[in-house]
């Protein structure tokens, strides 16, 4: 009878132990199917697609992201916009931000997987916010930012033929920028892409702003004080 007991339990023991050992051979594999991706770091978190403007050409910031679990088809969106994908070394992926980009989200999705409309959730989906600046590629050389916000006025002096930069508040509605000044002035206004249009040579010019974005711009002017209203 002890000898049928000691039987009985060892072999449940020893089914037990090969159960636990398939189990822990397939988890591995499993969670790297299923589990998404971890972004742990952006590097840099702003920066801009390439800028072509009238006298200057710069290029798209090179970013850098690291995490784990990218899987080996990974795709990079900038909001909705697919980022091409220069190396995957499995823990860093390296990219630029691509035209059209704005301010948002950067994700990646693994083969398969899907991110929501500019978000960061998703299926097999996982990202940090990303800013696009406009000015960063130009080192301020135009000094700092001033920010002029919505339903405010700024008096500003310009020494000599100087171009200062500028930025609004994000605009809950869109307004006109008003500026006015005793020269001509000439207006470099950026969309939230990057793209410039400039207003070359302008009396007293009444500039659209749109809603939803802080828009960045450049007043250049001559030895004048402009008033700017927005």
């Amino acid at each position: 009878m002890r000898r049928i007991l000691y039987t009985i339990g060892f072999s449940l023991v020893l089914g037990s132990s090969f159960s636990c050992i398939s189990s822990s051979d397939e988890d591995p594999l499993a969670a790297l199917l299923t589990s998404p991706p971890v972004v742990s770091s952006v590097t840099p978190q702003i920066g801009t697609p390439a800028q072509n403007n009238l006298n200057a050409t710069y290029a798209a910031t090179e970013v850098l992201i690291k995490g784990e679990n990218f899987g080996v088809d990974p795709v990079i969106r900038f909001n909705d916009i697919i980022a091409t994908i220069s190396l995957n070394t499995g823990t860093e992926l390296y990219t630029k931000v691509p035209d059209g980009a704005f301010s948002g989200f950067i994700t990646v999705s693994k083969s398969g997987g899907s991110c929501l409309p500019n978000s960061k959730t998703g299926v097999n989906c996982a990202g940090m916010e990303y800013f696009i600046d406009c000015y960063t590629v130009y080192n301020k050389q135009y000094g700092p930012e001033i920010e002029l916000k919505q339903g405010s006025s700024l008096s500003v002096e310009f020494d000599g033929q100087e171009t200062k930069a500028f930025h609004t508040d994000t605009l809950l509605s869109s307004r006109n920028l008003t500026i006015g000044c005793e020269s001509t002035v000439t207006v470099r206004v950026f969309d939230r892409s990057c793209k410039a249009t400039d207003y070359v040579l302008q009396n007293d010019p009444i500039i659209p702003f749109p809603a939803g974005v802080a828009t960045q711009f450049y007043v250049t002017a001559d030895s004048k004080t402009c008033s700017l209203v927005l």
